[in-house]
Parts: C-alpha cells; structure tokens; sequence
C-alpha cells in the first residue's frame, strides 16, 4: 500500500496536507452544514439519556410521582427519542442543568397551567422527605394571592416535550436588570460552544413545573435562596419571578425590568 507521506504532517497542518479529493468533500460538507442539509445525529432513548443525566433526568416516573400523572401509551410514543445529542447531554449535565419532560394536561385531560399545578399540590407536602417536609408547596394556596387572575397562571401550559434548563441561576446574572441579564444569556451560551438562538428563559409555568418536578423526583428544592426571572410579563408590564423555594413554599412574585437584586437571577433553558 503506497505511504501516504501527508498524514506525517496532518496533525500540525491539517487543511495544508489534504489531498484534492479530501479538499473536495471537506468543502462540500462544509457548504451542506452552511445550508443546513447536514442532518442531525440521531436523537438517544430514555436508557441512554437516563444513565447520562441521573438524578437530573426527570421523566415520566418523575410526573407521575409528583403530579399523579400517567402517560398514555400514544404519548410514551410520542417522546420515546430525545432530541438531544449524547453530547449535549454530557454538557448540559456538566454545566449543571437537567432535561425535563414537559406536558400540557392533569390526568383528567385539562389545561396543566400554574393555578391547576397549585390545586393538584395543594396543602400539606406530600412530596418531600418526611424528616424534611415543607409547611406547604406553595407560598399562596389556590385562590389566594396576587397572580390567580393573570393569564400566566389561568391559561398558560408548557409545551408537550423534553426540555434543558439550569437548576440553579447563574450567579453572575444576580444584582443585573432584565436586559443585562439578556446579554450574560447570550455570552453563557457562547462561552459554551450553543447557538445564542437556542438559549431562552422558561416561562412561568415551566419554572414551577421544573422545580416542583424536581422536589418530587429527588426530594431535593431548587432556587431556595434565589429567583428565576422568566421571559413573561404579568398585566402590569413586570416581569414574572419563581423561586424562594423554602419552607412555607415556592413563591411567584414580579419586578420591573429596570430593578436589580441580589437573589434574582436566571436560568438558560433549552
């Protein structure tokens, strides 16, 4: 078999030593990348993405163990393939997030919205370590408090799906306003190698869900000391926060976008 004397040298210079037939596919998938032909690897099942995540997988035991909720066989279907990478997967477990499966329904078939989320978890803490038990799960009870009529909480569903968030705010978007905190959205995710586009804040609902998801599944609060500001705005023009998640339960509060704080913050979700 004839020496290929380039590949000595491919590891210093690697485009300088490729031959014309490499130079040629290299710029062809370089250009189908660019137009976006290239498809995606294969999404990864439940096994693999379970044993990648851990505790930070939160799927349909995780729902039906904190929201009583069981997934129709059609549904299980539906979600089987997670549309993550096992690369994106180990970032994102490393980078302290976990990959949620979000529904839309209660297991009578309506609306799960944040006031609904409030019902099902009304009262005491069923959901906690018995030696640790909260006094409640929500800080106002069904009916109760400023958000019952908004539509954020009335009206609002996460989307039917799997999805990444932080647990936790990044501690350099504590003390910066709504739109500083744009910015550290955008630099977090390009520190890490992730499209800017696909870094968001969660909504209302999806940053109750989450939490109280993740009580449920690990007996463990997330945002205890800190608030996640979402991308929604109640009906006076502030911007919704979820977290305090203490003992007398998680609390859902709302500041102006110009305000800073030291204990609100945000978490990139996916």
């Amino acid at each position: 078999m004839p020496f290929e004397a380039y590949k000595i040298y491919q590891e210093y210079e690697p485009n300088k030593y490729k031959t014309s037939t490499q130079e040629k596919v290299a710029k062809a998938l370089a250009g189908a990348k660019k137009e976006g032909l290239v498809p995606k690897p294969e999404a990864i099942d439940f096994r693999e993405a379970k044993e990648i995540m851990g505790k930070d997988f939160l799927g349909p035991e995780a729902i039906e163990a904190t929201l009583g909720i069981k997934l129709s066989p059609e549904e299980l279907e539906q979600v089987e393939n997670i549309p993550f990478t096992p690369e994106e997967l180990e970032q994102a477990k490393e980078l302290g997030m976990m990959l949620v499966l979000r529904i839309s329904h209660d297991k009578d078939n309506k609306p799960l919205t944040l006031n609904r989320m409030r019902e099902i978890l009304a009262g005491e803490d069923k959901l906690g370590d018995p030696q640790k038990k909260k006094t409640k799960l929500f800080y106002r009870q069904p009916g109760d408090g400023w958000y019952k009529d908004e539509t954020f909480a009335t009206e609002t569903v996460a989307g039917f799906g799997w999805g990444l968030s932080k647990k936790e705010v990044l501690q350099e978007s504590l003390s910066k306003n709504w739109d500083e905190q744009e910015e550290i959205l955008k630099k977090w995710a390009e520190e890490n190698n992730i499209d800017p586009q696909t870094i968001r804040r969660r909504t209302p609902i999806e940053a109750t869900y989450d939490t109280m998801l993740y009580y449920g599944a690990n007996k463990e609060s997330l945002l205890e000391g800190t608030y996640d500001w979402t991308s929604v705005q109640s009906s006076d023009g502030k911007f919704v926060l979820v977290g305090s998640f203490v003992s007398v339960g998680l609390y859902v509060g709302n500041d102006t976008r110009a305000d800073r704080l030291s204990t609100l913050g945000v978490c990139p979700a996916r």
